[in-house]
Formats: C-alpha cells, structure tokens, sequence
C-alpha cells in the first residue's frame, strides 16, 4: 500500500505554513516553521502507516514538534490513570 492512510494531510498542513510564511506577523512566521515541522511529522507517520517506511522512522521528525520528554509525560499520566483505576477497583472488593 502506498501513501494516503491520512489522506495526504501533510500536504494540506504545507500548505497552510505556505501561506503564514508570507505575513508580516513574525508570530505567524514563526507558527508556520513550526507547522513545516508537524507537516513532515505527518509525512513520516503516514508513510509509516502505508508501509511506506519503516515502524519508527518517524520517531526523529515527531520530536522535532514536541517538547523534550512530552512522551515519557504522556506515559507517566498513563500510569497514574492506570493506578487511579486499580485503586478503585481494589477498594470496592474490601
């Protein structure tokens, strides 16, 4: 399978950083870099998602976009609603 799982969606997200890279805001300047990096993010994960690319070949492109350890925060929150459940779940069998 090649390409599309996402319909293409970096295109459009390309597309729209285009536009802002044009403004004389420097804010939007500085959003559409920004939305450069999302948009070859997106490429990557739907390629991936194609078969296009290989599982983690879009791992360099996502961290780009995020903050420095944002997935071992997502991971962290997960675990607290994992312990949260369990606690619940171990309070209604006393």
């Amino acid at each position: 399978m090649s390409g599309g799982s996402m319909e293409y969606l970096y295109g459009k997200v390309s597309d729209v950083a285009r536009n802002l890279e044009r403004s004389r805001d420097p804010l939007r300047r500085a959003f559409a870099k920004h939305l450069y990096d999302v948009s070859r993010a997106l490429h990557d994960i739907e390629w991936v998602d194609s078969c296009d690319y290989s599982p983690g070949d879009e791992g360099a492109a996502i961290r780009k976009c995020l903050q420095p350890d944002a997935d071992l925060a997502v991971v962290v929150a997960d675990a607290k609603e994992c312990i949260k459940r369990l606690q619940a779940l171990l309070k209604k069998r006393k």
